[in-house]
């Protein structure tokens, strides 16, 4: 027999010969209450294809990490029915929290896109994107703003940075931007079409078919590993950096905001942490592969890579700011969360800029 289990199991016996009432007093006490440990199931929703790499893998694995570190208790059940949900806008019918980019539901309100990644030069790095959310006032503007549309945002991912722009056409100069369909959204979509591109709308889940298909004759979708994941970067034969929106975008966690009212403080700090967890780890992740990738997709499926045409790339700068410049008019709030943006977007730049000549003399 387990000494301890003995010991243990004999000096309660002892205990209870010695104290004839004891076992009357234990009977008499009323039982504590049940605690119901039953799981509690969120239907998680994604705007990605099932898969076992790239963006649908984020999903799933920030489901596993949120039952583990629960024990099981909370679960975000991903489904047939839940996934490519619709618009964040009318997610309180169709699930209870989704996993995606606000770029997919920029229609909306056009300022979401601060939050998930602006063009060019006028884009954060994802670092600073996540600095600007937790420290520079961020995200209370962000929560404004999607309280308006029924969910409670986080930061849960990155689509990885140095994004390319993919294409099967060759791009030598501006002039091949004319009429060129590029499969795009929100400021992404109004830079293409200042540049005389053709914005498309297409689904994240469809956009190696429509560049396969004819659809789109560019696709401009993170770095190369979710551009892998998602099926893009072997369907194209030309990679052109930086791309329209070379910071990359940022995916999150929006969850209906009755069910993140209804959650304990406990699950909420869960939730919280874990979709955190789940923006570095990409980060990390897509920084690590990157250039291993390239050097695959360039030996096994003929992948070129070439930079922007000139023009294109001296144009990019100075667009991208006009088309941030008039989506911040949208709106009150636009100009509050653009005020904030920009006014951090500063700071860091001249950070930067000092950053070597404020060091001390040793």
């Amino acid at each position: 027999m387990d000494r301890r289990g003995f010991l243990k199991s004999t000096s309660v016996a002892a205990a209870l010969v010695a104290t004839p009432g004891a076992t009357a007093a234990a009977a008499a006490k009323p039982a504590a209450p049940a605690v119901n440990t039953a799981p509690r199931h969120l239907r998680f929703a994604m705007d990605w294809a099932p898969g076992v790499a790239g963006p649908a893998d984020m999903a799933h694995r920030l489901a596993l990490r949120v039952r583990e570190a629960t024990a099981g208790r909370l679960q975000l059940t991903l489904d047939s029915a839940a996934e490519l949900a619709k618009p964040c806008s009318v997610l309180a019918g169709d699930a209870d929290c989704q996993h995606g980019c606000e770029t997919e539901h920029i229609s909306t309100h056009p300022a979401l896109a601060y939050f998930t990644g602006l063009p060019s030069s006028s884009g954060l790095s994802a670092e600073d994107l996540e600095t600007w959310l937790s420290h520079g006032g961020g995200q209370e503007l962000w929560d404004e703003l999607a309280a308006g549309f029924g969910y409670k945002p986080f930061l849960a991912g990155h689509l990885g940075t140095a994004s390319l722009l993919w294409t099967n056409r060759p791009l030598n100069h501006r002039d091949d931007f004319r009429d060129l369909r590029i499969a795009s959204s929100g400021p992404t979509a109004d830079v293409a079409r200042a540049l005389g591109a053709t914005p498309v709308a297409v689904p994240a889940h469809k956009l190696p078919q429509a560049l396969q298909m004819g659809l789109a004759d560019a696709v401009e979708f993170g770095a190369t590993l979710n551009a892998m994941g998602a099926g893009l970067a072997q369907t194209a034969k030309l990679g052109y950096a930086p791309g329209l929106s070379d910071s990359g975008m940022a995916v999150v966690l929006r969850i209906r905001l009755d069910v993140w009212d209804g959650l304990s403080s406990a699950d909420r700090a869960v939730l919280a942490t874990c979709a955190s967890e789940a923006f570095r780890t990409c980060l990390s992740e897509t920084r690590l592969s990157n250039a291993v990738l390239l050097k695959t997709l360039q030996s096994r499926h003929g992948l070129k890579l070439a930079s922007l045409p000139e023009d294109v790339a001296a144009a990019l700068p100075h667009v991208s700011e006009a088309v941030v410049a008039d989506l911040s008019t949208y709106d009150e709030l636009s100009q509050r969360i653009n005020a904030s943006y920009m006014g951090f977007r500063r700071r860091r730049l001249e950070e930067q800029r000092t950053a070597p000549n404020a060091l001390p003399t040793v």
